[in-house]
């Protein structure tokens, strides 16, 4: 950064020392200053400049509402609440039911429209996430015989990596998006334990994504779930993942993928290069 633009000064502190933070902050006091933090906000303010940092995503539904308004294609969901009833003809022959707060792909079902059923938070086992907001109910879009998703790595709207997933081969094939009855056993998470992972450079998949950060342009990185309609082609965001946790250049859960699938997530895009370069921007224009 400081080779790009010789006038900022750049200065990194791990959260785990705000100790470190805290002896900026005479140095702060001078200089007009922009704190962007890759967590949630964990530390003292600084005392002058803005700050930008993650925060938690308010749960499925709420991601789903702010997309729907912000016109981003995503699949229909809804709360299934007591009174819920759900139109085949509008939901198609099943649909995907899982927690409002949930990840990785646990506690997801499949059902048909008329089979989803209301369930007192309260009444699920204690590890389940449906105990921590309810349950949603949403759209099935299918991607392939195995199931498929992009991950875009988002650094203030830039791509910083995109890859593609797809769920273990070894499961029984889904045929069609009607085909759960005959394919017993199938799973819909493209990026469980046992899935491949490659990189994808699909335009249309990275422009949707810095699409959907200029939604909440204030927060760092975003990791953007998407998927794509095996019979249309037509995309669809599912999770853009606000809270911090999406790192995947160094996380652990990253470092495992790259070093099991082969794939280089920094060299991509030249990783390093597209967050120092937003960073000056983002500096030159916001520092006070």
């Amino acid at each position: 950064m400081m080779r790009r633009e010789p006038r900022i000064a750049a200065h990194v502190c791990a959260t785990s020392d705000p100790i470190g933070k805290l002896a900026l902050f005479p140095q702060v006091m001078l200089r007009p200053t922009l704190s962007i933090e890759m967590d949630r906000m964990r530390w003292p303010r600084s005392p002058r400049g803005p700050r930008l940092a993650h925060r938690p995503s308010g749960g499925k539904l709420k991601q789903y509402e702010l997309l729907t308004k912000a016109g981003i294609p995503v699949p229909r969901m809804t709360a299934v609440t007591p009174d819920l009833v759900l139109d085949p003809t509008e939901w198609g022959p099943y649909v995907v039911v899982k927690p409002d707060r949930g990840r990785r792909g646990a506690f997801v079902t499949v059902r048909k429209p008329g089979k989803v059923r209301y369930q007192d938070p309260e009444s699920f086992a204690p590890d389940h996430l449906g105990r921590k907001g309810g349950m949603v109910a949403q759209q099935f879009i299918y991607t392939g015989p195995q199931p498929q998703a992009y991950r875009v790595l988002t650094y203030f709207g830039r791509a910083v990596n995109c890859t593609l997933s797809t769920g273990r081969a070894d499961l029984p094939a889904l045929e069609g998006p009607d085909g759960f009855r005959k394919a017993g056993g199938v799973s819909i998470v493209a990026s469980a334990m046992g899935s491949t992972f490659v990189l994808a450079d699909d335009a249309d998949v990275i422009a949707l994504a810095q699409q959907v950060h200029a939604v909440v342009p204030d927060i760092p990185s975003l990791g953007v779930d998407i998927i794509r309609d095996a019979r249309t082609g037509q995309l669809f965001v599912l999770e853009i993942n606000p809270s911090g946790n999406c790192w995947r250049l160094s996380s652990p859960n990253g470092r495992k993928i790259q070093a099991e699938n082969k794939i280089d997530l920094y060299s991509q895009f030249d990783a390093l290069e597209v967050v120092a370069a937003r960073s000056v921007e983002l500096a030159l224009e916001q520092a006070r």
